[in-house]
């Protein structure tokens, strides 16, 4: 019975409005641009050597706080987010570059949209 109320209590605390899309956005950013910046991210991404995210959030957009994504859809950065989040939700983390570059290989509508090159 204790573990089924600490896991209600578990869900329900990540209850909450979904982040907009200008923090989505963003968040990609920033672990595409944590330093060091992975090789492929750099290469395929043209990611600049200075000003990284401040680069990226303007080339996309993303810098507005109306911003929306349309393509690609919210839904497919979401997915194309997850292997960069998975040893942690924190932005400041710095993904590993496998995770990036598999990031790179699955989604080539995000490559594009950061105004990289497939």
């Amino acid at each position: 019975m204790r573990a089924a109320a600490f896991a209600t209590v578990l869900l329900l605390s990540c209850v909450g409005p979904p982040a907009p899309d200008a923090e989505v956005c963003r968040d990609v950013i920033a672990r595409f641009c944590a330093e060091p910046v992975c090789v492929t991210a750099a290469t395929r991404l043209n990611l600049p050597t200075e000003n990284c995210a401040i680069e990226l959030e303007t080339r996309t957009g993303c810098n507005a706080t109306d911003f929306a994504f349309t393509s690609p859809t919210r839904e497919q950065v979401l997915t194309c987010r997850l292997p960069l989040v998975r040893e942690s939700d924190q932005r400041s983390a710095h993904p590993s570059c496998d995770y990036v570059d598999e990031t790179i290989r699955n989604c080539p509508d995000l490559v594009v949209f950061l105004g990289g090159r497939p």
